[in-house]
């Protein structure tokens, strides 16, 4: 298994709204094309930290047998104050690969140009996701973690559903959130999260249709999923 939780207990807090995943099961098998599809009120940031060590759980295990990307296109260790070359060199030793050779894969595929030698904090949005988007899908990892596909200019959606779908030609992904349409095409399998459980389905119709039954509530709170679908997958940073 690439990804388990056993038994999970976590507590959730969205704003006002507390929840409480209780005895939470999840198997994201080696290479799996997996979706785990819920609105803003699910409490998927907390699930996903999970996953990736980023927290603990209250209760229960998680294991973890390959290589798991941190969710893409998270960008909270990166420094606002230094370029995108010092920024992608740093995550090059991070994860002791060649800094080079890393920084000119980023720099071919999203064609920064000049702008790669610029301040985190002086470059547009779309440049700013696009970058870290590819940061991670530029490391070899086993198991890609994405929270939003909508990332770059909107004319290049298509290049990067193009490269998360070549990652599973060699890798597993997860994509998390509330992309029914992006989790129909390059997933074949889901969970559907809703008021503390975790469904799982091995037909993406079946599962899709249940999201989309799911009646959403207004919820106070600046996670990563968002309420905005302009809005929702652009990277969270600390500018």
């Amino acid at each position: 298994m690439s990804i388990e939780l056993r038994n999970v207990t976590k507590k959730v807090r969205l704003g006002p709204v507390k929840l409480t995943y209780s005895g939470l099961d999840i198997v994201i098998p080696d290479g799996a094309r997996m979706a785990l599809l819920g609105h803003k009120e699910a409490g998927l940031e907390a699930i996903v930290n999970v996953m990736c060590a980023a927290d603990a759980p209250d209760r229960g295990t998680v294991t973890r047998t390959q290589s798991i990307s941190w969710p893409i296109p998270g960008a909270g260790f990166l420094s606002r104050h230094l370029t995108l070359a010092a920024n992608a060199r740093f995550v090059a030793r991070l994860y002791e690969t060649d800094e080079e050779a890393f920084l000119a894969r980023v720099d071919e595929l999203g064609q920064f140009g000049e702008t790669i030698d610029t301040r985190m904090d002086e470059c547009p949005t779309d440049v700013r996701s696009m970058f870290c988007f590819l940061l991670g899908v530029c490391l070899p990892f086993d198991h890609y973690i994405f929270t939003g596909l909508n990332v770059g200019p909107k004319a290049e959606r298509g290049k990067v559903s193009e490269l998360v779908s070549g990652l599973t030609e060699r890798a597993g992904i997860v994509l998390v959130g509330q992309d029914a349409k992006n989790a129909e095409v390059l997933c074949d399998k889901a969970y559907v999260f809703n008021e503390g459980k975790a469904t799982y389905y091995d037909d993406m119709e079946a599962a899709i249709e249940h999201f989309g039954s799911i009646e959403t509530r207004e919820v106070d709170d600046d996670d990563f999923m968002g309420a905005d679908p302009e809005l929702e997958d652009l990277v969270r940073m600390d500018f």
